[in-house]
């Protein structure tokens, strides 16, 4: 028996039959049912196989409870469509897995035995329905990420809470509060569930006030009654004070009760002004990270009270002001402990990829427009009195599967009918349309804000690139935000075994171990959390630099298997590298420099453009200063400082014993701006190795903000070297001589980047066979066919999951590169196009120096940098992109082309001196190296 709690409700949550499998009623009578919990997916209870149909039965007893009166049944969310049954009485259906339904069982409930019973469809992810709803992440990408191992699997179950709830014959079924402290206006909806017109009182207490207003309710009829407060002098909700107050509905009729609402809200705003977005009239910078809500133990649901507030305080601490929820609707709960902590939202309707194109248009053509449409209007009806809110998107990548669709007229109508309907809920926030991998305002019909997802790696050339995308984008008229960007960093293996279908062990251990890595695993999952952390940084300061880029999202803050770019595992445990760059890349004020590489010459000078981004207030006497830690060597002030900048006499601004190696003086930095400094001139240490660049920014003698960047400083060529070269290009004689080399008829035989063809091929299959080195420079796939043993050369992509980790063995032969090493800094400017798989019969050359590792999506092995003996002579190739650069005089390229001639000068081709075998039982030779004998 089930009793009413002080709100008239009863909670029917808790262990329900289960029936998995289609089924009549009457034949769950004879059929033995298992038992599942409510709230809660199925698959998270054991049925991870189980798609299509199941029942769910619940009896429940009223026996101690008056009757009198009407009921309401109300449903959270049923994951994804559902029918109900009341003692055998079909009561409603429901096709929207995110958000709740509730209607009225007044006629159908007995005093002692009800039986509730819910059949649960999850259309598997090619059944036509599937791509007929708004589903979420639900089947998404199955071709890359198939479900099973991954999360993206299909979901069932009543996932969130079933109250059954007494009332009068007026229900108030919904309230909204708009928030406006200079308007502040309560909306309330109210349903008469009698068949006789009812008369009423609404009375709305809030802020320190009481307002009542007449309601005349047709029987059956729904009306909607607005009580305006006026302007509130009541504390506003700002994520530095987040303040909530309590807004109570009273509806009273026949001088009785009949229903009560309560509903927290906050007093703040949100608009836009040109490409700024503003929250309580002030800029506002968004600073994101996305968020899935999957958990390992919940699957896709969000965890409990407890779980959110710690992953939220987790995203605060890292400098983010913003999550966004991606398409889904989360459960109330997410977005209560937001509303708590400060942290604002940008919400995404779970319109998503797979869709049926040909259905996309008005509401009322077809069933696809018309879910969509209720997705829209239900979730933001359900959350728009949370003031952590700020941002609505429609729609994920809509079309991204087939593009071409997007030009279609149907497409334009449903965009315009989502975007409608969103405004029809709710006028006080800006929306996204389309969350769209790039701006495209021609296809934008009636949003506020653009967008981009602008994936890419940590290298120059992807650097460049987003930057030149910002600059293209300099005269763009509304708010644009990089709602998607980000680069990959592996976990730590878990100490216990994950469940079977998505265990990491195998699938990053397993695959470790059949490369040259030398070292632990450990060793190597830290080393490529470093690498995600830079990256993710110095794709943050690229947008930070542009003062009419409004805001990025970082996808993402979590991991899911096997989609590896969050700042936190599945199990929320920090990669402690990426989280404290990403905390970096945060700050309030964020000095930065834009460098050209992160290697320079020992004792060469270098110049780096310097920026301040300012989310803040304005600041008085800045001082910006730069110092290789203790490195002595001031270099001076820049001859024209920027308007407003003035000269400061170097040592001015020393600070913890560090005599600065630069320093500059600004008057003042804009408040809520991005400003470019001018350029910092000033040499390099004149010792080789690892050395941290510090920028530390002052303000009235107070110390704001810091930055720094781990330099490589490497050694200048000294030594002439002589090469013999073959399809050599000008621009490979030039890169050769950059590094002292002379080209003659000595010394190893050098084929330039991108000449290796059939008659070049030739060439070097006579040079290795006569004994002699033949060193390949970087070539493109095409050039696989022409080397003299059989390769594959795999293309190295800038894409979302693109992310290649290349490491060094023990192999020491290019000595500026740090020994078994996930590269970070090392390698930015000369990235390999493609990484060599393969070498004759085995998967790897006999000799690698610098390998390549990526997991899935796509998951390769291959070599960047390596050797392998070819009959008596010796192959050694370089898929690194040296020429350019080295002719540029970028110091990495010509350090790494120095010392790659130099290893194939002073090594020859050897005999085989032993034999090892790797984990599966296949033999590698390995060699000795001898000095080479000129000829």
């Amino acid at each position: 028996m089930l009793r009413l709690d002080e709100h008239g409700g009863v909670c029917l949550d808790g262990a329900w039959d289960f029936f998995p499998g289609e089924s009549s009623l009457a034949a769950l009578e004879t059929r033995p049912a298992a038992s599942v919990d409510v709230p809660g997916l199925w698959e998270a209870q054991g049925w991870l196989d189980l798609d299509g149909v199941a029942l769910y039965r619940r009896h429940f007893s009223l026996a101690d409870v008056e009757l009198a009166g009407w009921w309401t049944l109300r449903f959270g969310a049923v994951m994804d469509m559902a029918e109900v049954w009341l003692n055998g009485v079909l009561a409603a259906s429901h096709d929207n897995p995110f958000t709740p339904f509730a209607f009225d069982v007044t006629a159908a409930l007995r005093p002692d035995d009800n039986v509730l019973a819910v059949r649960v469809f999850d259309p598997p992810v090619h059944h036509g329905e599937h791509i007929r709803m708004a589903h979420g992440k639900q089947g998404w990408a199955n071709n890359v990420f198939p479900s099973r191992p991954s999360l993206y699997i299909t979901y069932g179950g009543i996932w969130q809470p079933v109250v059954l709830r007494r009332h009068g014959p007026v229900v108030v079924d919904d309230v909204f509060v708009n928030g406006d402290p200079d308007d502040l206006a309560v909306e309330v909806t109210l349903t008469n569930r009698s068949p006789d017109e009812v008369h009423g009182r609404v009375a709305v207490r809030a802020v320190g006030r009481v307002l009542e207003a007449g309601a005349l309710v047709a029987g059956g009829a729904t009306e909607r009654v607005v009580l305006r407060l006026g302007r509130s002098p009541a504390r506003r909700w700002s994520p530095t004070r987040p303040v909530l107050h309590a807004a109570t509905v009273d509806v009273v009729s026949g001088g009785e009760m009949s229903d009560a609402r309560v509903v927290r809200f906050g007093l703040r705003t949100v608009r836009v002004e040109g490409t700024r977005l503003l929250v309580n009239d002030r800029p506002y910078r968004m600073k994101s990270a996305l968020v899935q809500g999957f958990r390992a133990d919940e699957l896709y649901a969000e965890g409990g009270r407890v779980a959110i507030e710690e992953e939220v305080r987790a995203a605060l601490a890292m400098g983010f002001n913003t999550l966004r929820l991606h398409i889904k609707a989360f459960d109330p709960a997410y977005l209560d402990v937001c509303d708590e902590l400060g942290m604002l939202l940008h919400c995404d309707i779970p319109v998503a990829e797979p869709i049926a194109h040909e259905e996309l248009g008005a509401a009322d053509e077809s069933v696809l427009a018309s879910r969509a449409v209720q997705a829209v209007r239900a979730q933001i009806e359900r959350d728009r009195n949370h003031p952590s809110i700020v941002l609505w998107s429609m729609m994920n990548e809509i079309c991204i599967d087939r593009p071409e669709a997007r030009g279609w007229d149907g497409y334009e109508r449903f965009a315009r009918a989502l975007v409608a309907t969103a405004r029809e809920a709710d006028r006080t926030r800006p929306l996204i349309e389309n969350d769209w991998t790039e701006p495209d305002p021609g296809r934008v019909f009636g949003a506020d804000v653009l967008t981009a997802h602008w994936y890419g790696r940590l290298h120059a050339r992807y650097l460049d690139k987003i930057e030149r995308a910002c600059e293209l984008w300099t005269h763009v008229d509304r708010p644009l935000l990089v709602t998607e960007f980000g680069d990959w960093g592996l976990p730590q293996m878990p100490r216990v075994p994950e469940p079977a279908f998505w265990d990491t062990r195998a699938l990053y251990a397993d695959g470790l171990a059949n490369t040259p890595w030398p070292a632990s695993l450990a060793r190597f999952m830290s080393g490529t959390q470093r690498y995600q952390g830079l990256s993710d940084r110095l794709q943050a300061e690229v947008f930070r630099r542009h003062d009419h880029i409004s805001g990025y999202c970082l996808t993402e803050l979590t991991d899911v298997p096997h989609e590896l770019n969050g700042l936190l595992d599945l199990h929320r445990a920090p990669k402690t590298a990426a989280v404290a760059e990403m905390g970096r890349a945060n700050q309030t004020v964020l000095p930065m420099l834009r460098l050209e590489s992160l290697v320079v010459a020992a004792g060469g000078s270098m110049t780096a453009g310097l920026h301040v981004a300012n989310d803040g207030d304005a600041l008085e006497d800045v001082v910006v200063e730069a110092s290789f830690g203790s490195a002595p060597g001031p270099r001076g002030i820049p001859e024209r400082p920027a308007p407003g900048v003035s000269h400061g006499a170097p040592g001015a601004a020393a600070h913890r014993g560090h005599e600065p190696a630069w320093a500059i003086r600004v008057d003042q930095l804009v408040a809520h701006q991005a400003t470019h400094v001018g350029p910092v001139v000033m040499d390099a240490p004149a010792v080789t190795g690892s050395h941290l660049l510090v920028l530390r920014l002052q303000s009235s003698g107070g110390v704001v903000a810091e930055n720094s960047y781990t330099m490589q400083v490497v050694a200048p060529p000294t030594a002439p070297l002589r090469v013999q070269v073959t399809g050599g290009t000008p621009i490979t004689l030039d890169a050769l001589g950059s590094v002292l080399a002379r080209v003659g008829d000595v010394g190893p035989t050098v084929v330039g980047e991108a000449c290796l063809d059939e008659a070049t091929g030739a060439v070097v299959r006579d040079r290795l066979a006569a004994g002699e080195v033949v060193v390949v420079l970087a070539q493109t796939g095409e050039a696989a066919a022409h080397y003299p043993v059989p390769v594959v050369l795999h293309t190295v992509e800038t894409t979302w999951g693109s992310s290649v980790f290349n490491f060094t063995t023990d192999n020491g032969a290019l000595p500026w590169l740090p020994r078994r090493n996930v590269l970070v800094t090392e390698d930015v400017t000369i990235a390999a196009g493609s990484i060599l798989a393969g070498a004759g019969e085995e998967p790897f050359p006999d000799s690698a120096v610098v390998a390549a590792y990526k997991p899935v999506p796509g998951s390769m092995n291959g070599v960047v940098v390596g050797s392998h003996q070819v009959g008596p002579g010796r192959l050694v190739f370089c898929q690194y992109r040296l020429c350019a650069g080295a002719v540029m005089g970028d110091a990495a390229a010509r350090a790494l082309l120095a010392d790659l001639l130099r290893w194939a000068s002073e090594a020859r081709p050897a005999l085989m001196t032993e034999e090892s075998r790797l984990a599966d039982g296949r033999r590698v030779a390995r060699y000795s190296h001898t000095p080479a004998v000129a000829r």
